[in-house]
């Protein structure tokens, strides 16, 4: 039997896809924004949290109060 090819008005044939590289650089171009934003926000957050915990005082350098009164009475 013959197949038979109906055309449909109004409706683009399908095209053909493109394998390789065409892909890959046509995705590249869609992401390249978002990756570059990605690593500008982690470079910022890191340097926040480099600059948050460098704040934080040593337990080393914490030094007590030196006492007034060193005298021990005895009774």
């Amino acid at each position: 039997m013959a197949t038979q090819h109906t055309k449909r008005i109004g409706v683009k044939p399908a095209k053909e896809t493109k394998n390789g590289t065409y892909l890959t650089k046509e995705n590249w171009e869609v992401m390249k924004p978002f990756v570059h934003f990605a690593f500008k926000a982690i470079a910022v957050i890191g340097s926040v949290m480099f600059a948050i915990v460098k704040m934080i005082p040593k337990a080393l350098e914490h030094k007590p109060e030196e006492r007034k009164n060193d005298k021990i009475i005895k009774i």
